[in-house]
């Protein structure tokens, strides 16, 4: 009958286009099995979260262009791993480009476990830029996100914001 639903035509159609978007990106979705780095590479790549099983329960998949800020705030810290010492401490904290050592989510956890505050976006509020890899196909010749872009306009307008590198990040937590 035209125009009546076809589920399996549509899972072929959608698969075609996972696959052509792959190939676009670089990912290797031929093997049996991938390694946790390179569901890490491909969350990154695509802007998605897999989901995972944490001590809350389940995490469920999402797409990180989407749904950003709901994974943001999903994110409570355990207070009795506050650390006042910690740079962090009450302090704003953004990222920007793909971690090589953890994945964001983990970044942002031990942010809050701290007792700092994650946020999305770069703002007059934010005291600290974590810049990890950047994807010069996404961000361009100059290698700069539009976060670290806009922290630099701040900072030269008298922002208390400070850029730190990936390894930066991981030698203060």
């Amino acid at each position: 009958m035209p125009g009546e639903h076809d589920a399996g035509e549509d899972s072929r159609a959608c698969a075609e286009i996972v696959l052509l978007a792959a190939q676009e990106k670089g990912v290797d979705f031929t093997k049996e099995t991938l390694s946790g780095e390179e569901l890490a590479e491909i969350e990154n790549k695509f802007q998605f979260f897999f989901g995972e099983f944490n001590h809350d329960g389940y995490l469920s998949s999402v797409c990180q262009r989407i749904n950003k800020a709901a994974r943001t705030k999903q994110i409570i810290g355990d207070e009795s791993k506050n650390n006042p010492e910690s740079i962090f401490y009450q302090k704003n904290v953004v990222f920007t480009g793909a971690l090589s050592a953890m994945k964001r989510a983990d970044a942002q956890q031990i942010i809050a476990d701290i007792g700092g505050f994650n946020q999305n976006g770069v703002n007059r509020e934010t005291n600290f830029l974590v810049v990890g890899q950047q994807d010069y196909r996404i961000v361009g010749e100059d290698g700069m996100s539009s976060k670290q872009e806009k922290a630099i306009k701040l900072i030269e307008k008298g922002a208390d914001l400070e850029i730190l590198s990936e390894d930066e990040f991981l030698r203060s937590i």
